[in-house]
């Protein structure tokens, strides 16, 4: 039997987003390859010196590792986006079937706005009725893979496809994002990355980033995700994410996004 950490690590992440107020949020951190379906008002996005909107009908994808500074507008009252976090395991096994396939760093954009065609429509509806009927890992990835076909013939599939070789922060912090909030240590990483604790400090400090940031990226995008996307109290988001206390929690969401928990919560 696959043990759980594995069977984590192979998830595909849904994602349900729906506002009813206009949403501004700077610096959020996408860990994972992601797919926006945009149904209903618009998204704007900023991210690398590029601006994109979004409205409805379009999908946004997103590489792995990208920070976005977001603005979700409704329309008639509701914003309304779904999304797909695709690991990464899936991903390295699309490229291992379809050599040749995606592109090298630099070579796509980061962030790519794009009307899905039909292929690419029957295969997002596939996915869909997978992840809603919990269909066994095997059938989504399945699925997940005609979704990557459909996109590649739409030569959209780049940014999916552009963390093939990410610097280690980037791996590091696709693989955090992967495990449960229990196993987010230095020692996990040091064992999973092969290399002792030392060793895994000193090639982040070359990158100008500690274990400690990433951790908090991924803590941050989670509170992010459960605000926008449940209706549990802040305190007991807060908590699941790590911090000490609700005011903590509160001054460290603010200033990464620029709005207090309780602000974001209220456009929902």
């Amino acid at each position: 039997m696959e043990p759980p950490l594995a069977r984590q690590q192979r998830r595909i992440q849904p994602g349900h987003f729906r506002c009813r107020a206009p949403q501004q949020l700077r610096r959020v951190r996408i860990p994972q390859a992601s797919l926006f379906d945009i149904r209903q008002g618009e998204k704007h996005v900023h991210a690398n010196g590029r601006r994109l909107r979004c409205t409805a009908g379009h999908w946004l994808l997103v590489a792995a590792g990208t920070e976005l500074d977001i603005e979700n507008h409704p329309i008639d009252g509701t914003y309304l986006a779904e999304s797909i976090a695709l690991p990464p395991a899936l991903l390295e096994r699309f490229r291992r079937r379809n050599p040749g396939l995606g592109a090298g760093p630099g070579a796509a954009p980061c962030v790519l706005a794009i009307q899905p065609g039909p292929d690419s429509l029957r295969a997002w509806r596939y996915l869909r009725e997978c992840m809603t009927a919990d269909a066994p890992g095997a059938l989504q990835w399945q699925a997940a893979e005609s979704l990557l076909l459909a996109l590649n013939l739409q030569q959209a599939i780049g940014p999916l496809l552009r963390d093939r070789h990410d610097p280690l922060s980037a791996r590091i912090e696709q693989h955090l994002s992967l495990l449960p909030p229990e196993r987010r240590t230095l020692a996990q990483l040091s064992h999973d990355f092969h290399c002792s604790a030392a060793t895994l400090r000193r090639r982040l400090a070359r990158e100008h980033t500690g274990f400690r940031e990433l951790l908090d990226n991924i803590r941050l995008g989670q509170a992010l995700d459960a605000l926008q996307s449940t209706s549990r109290p802040i305190a007991d988001i807060a908590a699941d994410c790590g911090y000490a206390s609700p005011s903590r929690f509160a001054i460290r969401f603010r200033q990464r996004y620029g709005l207090n928990p309780s602000t974001l919560r209220q456009t929902r």
